[in-house]
């Protein structure tokens, strides 16, 4: 997903899910679109942590905490060709999810009630099958890291968001576990610092549901299960791009070899050195809302026949399930029956279509624009914030917290020290992307998911601005 939909489509969904004020749902939407901009490029290094910006007689800052190396939530290197931090992608873009539920997984109609769940597909599970000559590499364990929508993962991050946002002492027993934590809750504006951290816990929450739908069939390894056959068999080596077939304007198929050399609409990660983390191969397409594309994944036998996506279907399925996220966290269940118009609003914006082959069409920005168009038609305001997303990111889609030290002038790299304030966006962010971090890692660790393959890097052992002992909170 890109940030028309993570931000201009959450947005939406938590007007009319939640109900969620303008400013309210403003805050969810850029937390949510965040994700991909909290990059080891501008925000790994030192920490501190301070308490307020304004200066001592030292001309110093109240530093509260220090934390080297906070686990960023988007890989920016990775364009590049340089292999991806597995923790990191299976945490936030692209959770494991091809296995059989584990005893008690909570149902559909469990988390979403029997409204919702009858909108929804069942959950399906991708057999894994690969041609001979790839069945040493494509195991059964490596299969069940795919990402899949409604998996139980899935499922059981969205009832834990549910009881974090509807328990304000579960949201401080996760802040009280933060570097800086004791601080913040010991504050005059406790009450505000509780709710701003349960919206940025809830975007965090909305833009790993909505990637589950995006990103499903990839998984967050740098291995040969994210490559592809050729689509019409005129190549069938699985180590350089393919053919793949795509829609968007019109009903007729268009053939097209993606590769890191052509125009930003249909580039593709770098094949030399071989870069097989999650779509990177499938390039923008999982992205755009409009298209469906067809292809031969590895996962599946050269004379299988062709795997098609439709993303205009499953980007509604999964607005609907941010609606009902929404819902759910402000006290309540989602009643589609109620909201037609405004689905219908939501569906227009998501499969309005344009021509990707067309260099200087931005995608992205085009269906920003649908979104907000239809937000209009339904007499809906725009968010407080209106971003230009060709532009990645648009200033006004960082989080504020950082800021200049007057004496220490480092470079903001890996090597040198940011300072941020306690009580700003940007900490409260960090505090919630760790959460989910240490979920995902908790839940696929105690279900035996991809143990020895994920959370292995320097990235996830990192110490975190979380206690390691935070897993405690889910008993």
């Amino acid at each position: 997903m890109d940030q028309d939909f993570h931000y201009y489509g959450t947005y939406y969904a938590a007007r009319i899910g939640g109900n969620y004020s303008q400013k309210d749902a403003t805050v969810i939407a850029t937390a949510s679109n965040f994700i991909d901009f909290l990059s080891n490029e501008k925000y790994a290094g030192y920490w501190h942590i301070v308490s307020n910006t304004e200066k001592s007689l030292e001309r110093d800052y109240n530093v509260i905490a220090k934390v080297d190396y906070p686990r960023y939530t988007f890989q920016g290197t990775l364009s590049t060709g340089a292999s991806g931090s597995s923790g990191l992608w299976a945490s936030f873009h692209f959770p494991p999810g091809n296995y059989n539920d584990p005893v008690g997984t909570p149902t559909k109609i469990d988390v979403h009630g029997k409204d919702v769940a009858a909108l929804l597909p069942d959950y399906h599970l991708r057999e894994i099958d690969p041609d001979s000559s790839l069945k040493s590499k494509i195991t059964p364990d490596i299969g069940k890291l795919l990402n899949r929508p409604q998996s139980a993962l899935s499922r059981a991050m969205i009832k834990d968001t549910i009881r974090c946002l509807t328990d304000s002492s579960r949201l401080e027993n996760i802040l009280i576990k933060s570097a800086g934590g004791k601080t913040l809750l010991s504050s005059a504006n406790k009450e505000s610092i509780l709710k701003r951290f349960g919206l940025l816990l809830l975007g965090v929450r909305a833009h790993v549901i909505g990637d589950t739908w995006a990103h499903q069939d990839w998984c967050a390894l740098d291995h040969v299960i994210n490559t592809y056959w050729d689509i019409d068999n005129s190549w069938l080596k699985n180590d350089v791009w393919q053919n793949i077939e795509y829609q968007d304007m019109g009903q007729s198929w268009k053939k097209v070899k993606l590769s890191c050399t052509s125009h930003e609409n249909l580039q593709a990660a770098p094949n030399v050195p071989p870069c097989y983390v999650g779509h990177g191969w499938m390039g923008h397409f999982p992205d755009y809302s409009f298209v469906k594309y067809r292809y031969k994944p590895c996962w599946s036998p050269k004379s299988a026949w062709s795997l098609e996506r439709d993303n205009p279907t499953e980007y509604n399925h999964a607005f609907l399930e941010l609606c009902s996220l929404f819902s759910q966290a402000s006290g309540s269940q989602f009643r589609p029956q109620d909201k037609k118009s405004q689905l219908a609003a939501a569906e227009k914006a998501i499969s309005s279509p344009i021509e990707i082959d067309n260099q200087n069409n931005c995608p992205r920005y085009y269906s920003a624009e649908k979104w907000k168009e239809e937000m209009n038609k339904v007499a809906l305001e725009k968010p407080k914030i209106a971003i230009d997303t060709r532009k990645e990111p648009d200033e006004e889609t960082v989080l504020k917290g950082k800021f200049d030290h007057p004496i220490v002038l480092e470079a903001i790299n890996r090597y040198g020290s940011l300072y941020i304030q306690a009580a700003s966006d940007l900490h409260l962010f960090q505090i919630a992307a760790d959460y989910q971090f240490w979920f995902v890692k908790d839940w696929t660790q105690k279900h035996e998911i991809g143990v020895g393959k994920l959370f292995d890097d320097t990235w996830a052992k990192a110490i975190g601005i979380l206690s390691p002992d935070i897993v405690n909170i889910w008993g």
